[in-house]
C-alpha cells in the first residue's frame, strides 16, 4: 500500500512538474520552415493577417494587421537570412524572420502592436521569450521589444545583427481582461530594421489572485465637517505576490497615490458636497481591485458632530426642526423613521394615524408592561359573579362565531384592538374557564360517588342472590 501510494505521490509531483513546463513555441517564416517542437506561421504579415493556434492548449498568435508592419520595399518576411548556428532559439528557427523596416510604424506607439497572442488564462501570469538574428546589411542593432497586457512592460533591447544566442525574456505577464498579450517589436536610435524569429509562451501554474483591498478610514456614509483634512486610509494585500501601488480617487478623479503600507492619502480641505471615495490596488503585473464607499462634508454652518459634541446645550442646540416639517431618518438613503411635526413617531410609515407610535413592520421586544385603566378581571372569583349557562355560550358562539366580549373578525380587521384590554378580556375568559372546569369537576365528583355507591349495592345483591 505505501509503495502505491509512493507511487501516486511521485506521479503527482512529475506532473507538477510538467505543467510547469507549459510551453508554446511559435517560429515566423515567408514559406514554410518547420521546426520540431515549434509552430510555424507561414507567410508575410504585410501582405496578409497571419495566424496559427495551438490546439491543445487554445493559445493563438496573430499579425493583427497588415497595417501594423512597415515593410521593406513590400515586404516584411525573410527566410535563410540569419546565422545558422543560433542557440538562444533552435537554428532553424533563428534563420529566419519577420520584421520592421525603419519608418513610421517601427518606433513603438502604443496603437500598434505587431504581433498578439490570444486565448490565454485571465488567472495566471505567463513568461514570455522572443529573439531575431539577421545577417542582412540592414543594423537591426537594436530591435526594441515591447509587452503589453494588463500593464505596458519596462522595453528590452536585443542586438540582433549576426545574433546567436541573445534575446528578450519577460516575467511574470498577465493577460489583459480579454486574454490577450500584444508584443511590440520596434526599431530603436540606431537601428534600420527590428526583427523577430520566435516567440515562446510559457504558462504559469499558479493560480494568480487579484489584490484584496479595503478602505478602512473614513467608513461608509461618514458625515464630516467642513474645513478639514480628510485622511484615507487603506489596507491592501496580494495572496501570491506584491502590491504596487494604491490609488485613491473622489468620484472618479484621482487624488494621489501609495507605493508602499501604509497605504495613506490626505485630501487637503475638500469642498462640502457628496462624495464616492474609491481605493484601487495594483500589483506587481497589473491585476487590479477597488473598493467604495460614500462620505458627506457638510458646512461648519449646519453641522452636527458625528463624535460627540460639548457644552451641548438642549435648549440651543438640539437635532431637530423648527418648523412644522417632519424630521426624517435614513439609513442606505431610504427614510426608516420620521418624527412627525405633532411628535409622534411613525417607523416604516409616515403617517401615525393620530397614534404616538405607529410601527409598519414586525416589532421585538424582550418586555413590555402595559398599564390598564380598567379593573382587571378578578372579579371573575369574586361571590356573586354568574357564568352564562353552557347551552347559552353554545347558542351564542354559533351565532355569533366568537366568544362574549372578545372583538369580532372583522372589528379587528376595521379598527385594531387595544392590547391592554384584550389581555383583560382574554384573563376574564381563562378565569371563566377555570370556573367552568371546576364547576365541571364537582360534577363529575358527584357521579363518580353515585357510581361506586350503586356498585356497592350491586355487590351487595350478588352475594345475597349467591347465598340463597
Amino acid at each position: 500500500m505505501k509503495q502505491i501510494l509512493g507511487i501516486v505521490v511521485l506521479l503527482m509531483a512529475l506532473t507538477i512538474g510538467l505543467q510547469a513546463q507549459t510551453t508554446v513555441s511559435f517560429n515566423f517564416s515567408k514559406a514554410a520552415q518547420p521546426v520540431s517542437g515549434w509552430i510555424n506561421v507561414v507567410g508575410d504579415p504585410s501582405t496578409g493577417v497571419r495566424t496559427a493556434t495551438d490546439v491543445s492548449s487554445g493559445m493563438s498568435i496573430s499579425s493583427i494587421a497588415t497595417a501594423n508592419w512597415s515593410s521593406f520595399f513590400g515586404t516584411s518576411a525573410f527566410d535563410g537570412e540569419g546565422p545558422s548556428n543560433g542557440t538562444f532559439f533552435p537554428a532553424g528557427v533563428m534563420v529566419n524572420e519577420w520584421l520592421q523596416y525603419d519608418g513610421s510604424l517601427a518606433a513603438y506607439n502604443a496603437a500598434v502592436p505587431q504581433l498578439k497572442i490570444s486565448g490565454l488564462d485571465t488567472t495566471h501570469t505567463y513568461t514570455l521569450r522572443m529573439a531575431g538574428s539577421s545577417t542582412s546589411p540592414l543594423s537591426q542593432n537594436p530591435t526594441r521589444y515591447t509587452i503589453a497586457g494588463r500593464t505596458v512592460s519596462s522595453y528590452i533591447d536585443v542586438n540582433n545583427t549576426n545574433n546567436t544566442a541573445n534575446g528578450a525574456t519577460f516575467n511574470p505577464i498577465a493577460p489583459d481582461v480579454n486574454g490577450n498579450i500584444f508584443i511590440y517589436v520596434n526599431t530603436a536610435s540606431g537601428s534600420q530594421a527590428a526583427g523577430i524569429s520566435g516567440v515562446q509562451v510559457i504558462t504559469e501554474t499558479l493560480t494568480h489572485y487579484p489584490p484584496v483591498v479595503m478602505i478602512t478610514s473614513p467608513q461608509n456614509n461618514d458625515i464630516l465637517a467642513e474645513g478639514g483634512n480628510v485622511v484615507i486610509k487603506a489596507n491592501a494585500t496580494e495572496q501570491n505576490g506584491v502590491v504596487t501601488k494604491v490609488e485613491f480617487f473622489a468620484d472618479g478623479n484621482k487624488l494621489g497615490e501609495a507605493l508602499s503600507a501604509p497605504y495613506t492619502y490626505t485630501w487637503v480641505n475638500p469642498d462640502a458636497g457628496h462624495y464616492t471615495i474609491t481605493a484601487k490596488a495594483t500589483d506587481y503585473v497589473g491585476f487590479t481591485s477597488s473598493m467604495s464607499i460614500n462620505i458627506s462634508i457638510e458646512p461648519l454652518d449646519g453641522f452636527w458632530s458625528m463624535s460627540g459634541n460639548i457644552n451641548a446645550n438642549a435648549d440651543s442646540n438640539f437635532l431637530g426642526t423648527v418648523d412644522t416639517n417632519r424630521l426624517a431618518f435614513r439609513t442606505n438613503n431610504v427614510e426608516r423613521m420620521s418624527i412627525l411635526k405633532d411628535g409622534s413617531v411613525g417607523i416604516g410609515t409616515k403617517d401615525t394615524y393620530g397614534y404616538k407610535l405607529a410601527v409598519n413592520g414586525t416589532a421585538i421586544f424582550t418586555k413590555v408592561r402595559i398599564k390598564t385603566a380598567g379593573t382587571w378581571p378578578d372579579y371573575v372569583f369574586k361571590k356573586g359573579y354568574k357564568l352564562r349557562e353552557l347551552p347559552d355560550l353554545e347558542r351564542y358562539i354559533a351565532e355569533h362565531k366568537h366568544l362574549p366580549g372578545i372583538a369580532s373578525e372583522s372589528e379587528v380587521g376595521r379598527k385594531g384592538f387595544d392590547m391592554g384590554d384584550h389581555q383583560k378580556v382574554l384573563l376574564e375568559k381563562v378565569e371563566e374557564l377555570t370556573l367552568y372546569l371546576i364547576e365541571e369537576n364537582k360534577k363529575l365528583k358527584e357521579q363518580n360517588e353515585r357510581l361506586l355507591q350503586q356498585q356497592r349495592e350491586i355487590d351487595e345483591l350478588k352475594r345475597l342472590i349467591k347465598k340463597k
